[in-house]
């Protein structure tokens, strides 16, 4: 049986901008759980990856939280510090 908020979401989401949003948020968000399952993976604390590029732990946890607000610069030093490489690519619109 669906949850009444998974009811709600699938409403939601059949309209066209609402499943676009949700979509990019989406995208956005995976990147933040990357970049904290890795770190976690490699035994790192938010500490540790913060020295690693030269920022303090909130702003390691806010990155992982909410990427979207961080900078390409920051991301691309995050995934070094964690052995990782950020791949960006553009791609036309259908």
């Amino acid at each position: 049986m669906k949850s009444s908020w998974d009811v709600y979401l699938e409403q939601q989401l059949r309209k066209p901008k609402v499943k676009e949003a949700f979509e990019e948020e989406s995208r956005l968000l995976n990147i933040g759980i990357a970049l904290a399952q890795e770190r976690k993976r490699k035994g790192l604390t938010q500490e540790e990856v913060a020295r690693k590029i030269g920022t303090s732990a909130p702003q390691v946890s806010r990155t992982e939280h909410r990427p979207g607000n961080a900078n390409v610069q920051t991301l691309m030093r995050y995934a070094d510090a964690v052995g990782m490489t950020l791949n960006m690519r553009l791609v036309a619109k259908r």
